[in-house]
């Protein structure tokens, strides 16, 4: 059975015991990531899956963190509103002493850990935003190009063109 998640975790702790959350919860319980999010009353659901343990090489206590959702965002190419879908995975180590870094594997994100308990909800939600995208496009949207030239008449094209008079002082015969 999976427990809720808490508000204060104890890392070393919850590694050593290898706690297990899973949750589903609205996105409107995320005040920052709503901030960038588009027209949403904030009842879409995140499902969020959190594992501790203690990581093998280095001894340290680390986490596992799943989680899965639809962000409605607006499409910056039609201005459209449309759902995105999320879904996304992290591996992390918290690190409580200087160059204890060193002992990570590569493929672990580092997480000072400066006090004996972590909020997992401001870590949650670092990550739920950083999967946002910076310049959302809605998938198949059309790309319109404002090249306006490719549809006008050669001869009109030219006599829009600056360089067309040195292309006509270049043709005029020479005395």
């Amino acid at each position: 059975m999976h427990k809720p998640i808490p508000d204060l975790i104890a890392p070393v702790q919850a590694a050593a015991q290898n706690k297990h959350y899973r949750c589903i919860v609205p996105q409107r319980n995320f005040s920052r990531l709503m901030g960038g999010l588009y027209e949403t009353e904030g009842d879409a659901p995140v499902e969020i899956d959190l594992r501790f343990f203690v990581e093998p090489e280095s001894g340290l206590p680390a986490f596992w963190l799943r989680f899965k959702s639809n962000y409605p965002l607006q499409c910056q190419r039609t201005l459209d509103a449309f759902s995105y879908p999320v879904e996304d995975e992290l591996q992390g180590v918290f690190v409580q002493e200087e160059g204890a870094e060193k002992l990570v594997p590569e493929h672990y994100d580092i997480w000072p850990l400066e006090t004996a308990s972590v909020k997992p909800w401001v870590l949650i939600e670092d990550e739920l935003m950083l999967a946002v995208p910076i310049v959302p496009k809605k998938p198949g949207s059309p790309r319109v190009w404002l090249d306006q030239q490719k549809d006008k008449p050669a001869e009109e094209a030219t006599q829009n063109n600056p360089f067309g008079v040195l292309e006509a002082l270049k043709k005029k015969p020479k005395n």
